[in-house]
């Protein structure tokens, strides 16, 4: 079931990697090593000069993007050189003249201009000195990333290492031209500072918690219907009762990780840490939809009327998870690959879950998802179908347990159809936003589906569920004290073989699927 998923994801990542390599020939360096020269002096062999750096025709080209957070946005085309690799660079927040705004977050006129000629300087010896900014780099005026870091109350804040080549040094860290810029920042009064702004990768406000308080809701509703199908022994032994727990249960670790992870600085987590955390947020959940395909599937054989040993339905689980571990590794090959940041998922790097600006998420996880939901969705189909083509005699022979199984089936079938929905919701929402380059790193609108789903799991794989209705008004609701009473009215039979019936093969018991 997994397998042909896989292979169509390497045939997918092959052709893309091709297709990007081709276009990135007439590149001839990274983003990060380049300048706008379009403002430069050409001269007569076709090289450009730029702020006293002579750039040959080999090392320019045109470029119809930029680049931002690290990713590639359109922009309209414009010349660029390979500067950096000429002669170190040295990134700026704002045009000459101006200063970045940390309250409204933009480039402002000063009242008073603040000229930044000089900064201090590291030495591979440790040796610390003040140059002329223009004497030993190129200056670039980029953006870098939308949103800065910028905490002037910490005094950790103001302690920094810039290097020869241009990297910098913050928090034991190092930063490359494209994660930083130079800014003057007022640090007492009247008393301004050259300062670098580290790009923050870290969102934060309403968006976050909405998504964190419903996701946190609906972790605990999951718990509670976790609980109450794990403690009612026909329930936990039915084959539909073992599958429901084991998707409850990945998904409830895999979704309390990503609640943590939203709620986490990752500049606060070791790259290890971080990275090990998406990628088993990432296995519980992609388990999780295999864990619901498997039921569809199971569903469609028992009204199919095939029979499936039990160390066959073993040896399907331990294959789905071996898939799915699979998928891990394979998720993990693609991140440690050379191939373009489009199609990386981007765990580790700016964020520890899969980074939205790229393709990589479609790809590697709504890829995977929308085609488990789809074969969930026709084994449901065909199953619904495949009850009217039970003959009639089967239907009498099996009636309590059919009735178990179709009203267990309804529900489920009910409960994918929502999960589906919810799932389309979330590819579009993210092709859209791919398409209009307007990223939402958390949408909250994904926190209050899910808290959906977990209701609707309350209602349908919970509420619904026989076992667990016979085993609440046996324990709880007391006045009903006769089990045949007790099943009569919880399982409402009225059809041929039940247990109403005076020629019924079947004994006032609860059958445990």
């Amino acid at each position: 079931m997994v397998s042909p998923l896989i292979i169509l994801l390497v045939i997918w990542l092959s052709l893309g990697v091709k297709s990007l390599e081709i276009a990135s020939i007439n590149h001839p360096c990274a983003y990060a090593h380049t300048v706008n020269i379009t403002d430069g002096l050409r001269m007569k062999d076709g090289s450009y000069s730029y702020a006293g750096v002579v750039v040959p025709p080999h090392l320019m080209a045109e470029y119809s993007f930029k680049v931002i957070d690290g990713v590639e946005y359109r922009a309209k085309k414009h010349l660029r050189g390979c500067v950096c690799l000429l002669k170190p660079c040295i990134s700026f927040c704002c045009p000459e003249n101006l200063v970045f705004d940390a309250k409204h977050w933009n480039c402002t006129m000063p009242h008073q201009v603040r000229e930044s000629t000089h900064v201090e300087l590291t030495y591979a010896n440790r040796t610390v000195d003040q140059v002329r900014i223009r004497d030993r780099f190129v200056v670039r005026t980029e953006l870098g990333c939308r949103n800065k870091f910028v905490d002037k109350k910490h005094d950790n804040f103001w302690q920094w290492d810039l290097f020869e080549n241009g990297t910098l040094r913050r928090d034991d860290r190092l930063w490359s031209t494209d994660e930083y810029c130079f800014s003057p920042l007022e640090h007492k009064p009247e008393q301004w500072e050259l300062t670098p702004l580290n790009c923050e990768r870290f969102q934060t406000g309403y968006r976050v918690w909405i998504y964190a308080i419903c996701s946190i809701i609906a972790i605990i509703i999951n718990i509670f219907i976790l609980s109450l199908l794990g403690s009612v022994r026909d329930a936990r032994k039915s084959h539909y009762g073992q599958l429901i727990i084991y998707y409850l249960l990945s998904m409830i670790v895999g979704y309390s990780l990503l609640v943590y992870l939203a709620l986490k600085n990752p500049m606060k987590l070791s790259h290890v840490a971080c990275r090990d955390i998406g990628f088993l947020a990432y296995f519980c959940i992609m388990l999780s939809f295999v864990f619901l395909a498997i039921c569809s599937l199971d569903f469609l054989l028992k009204f199919k009327q095939k029979a499936v040993r039990s160390s066959v339905r073993r040896l399907s689980l331990a294959l789905a998870v071996l898939a799915v571990i699979g998928l891990r590794f394979l998720v993990s090959l693609a991140q440690d690959s050379k191939m373009p940041k489009h199609f990386k998922p981007g765990m580790g790097e700016d964020y520890c879950w899969f980074d939205v600006r790229t393709w990589g998420i479609l790809i590697y996880y709504y890829g995977p998802i929308a085609l488990l939901l789809i074969f969930s969705i026709v084994c449901c189909l065909k199953a619904y179908f495949s009850i009217y083509e039970l003959p009639s005699d089967t239907q009498y022979i099996l009636g309590t347990q059919l009735k178990i199984v179709k009203t267990h089936f309804y529900a489920f079938s009910a409960y994918i159809v929502g999960v589906f929905a919810v799932w389309i919701r979330e590819i579009v929402v993210y092709i859209m936003a791919r398409v209009r380059e307007h990223f939402f790193i958390i949408d909250f609108w994904s926190g209050i589906c899910i808290l959906g789903l977990a209701i609707a799991g309350f209602i349908l794989l919970l509420g619904k569920n026989l076992h667990v209705k016979s085993w609440w008004a046996i324990n709880v609701e007391s006045s009903q004290t006769d089990l045949s009473i007790i099943n009569a009215r919880v399982y409402k039979f009225d059809e041929k073989g039940d247990l109403q019936s005076s020629d019924s093969p079947y004994k006032p018991t609860v059958t445990s699927l």
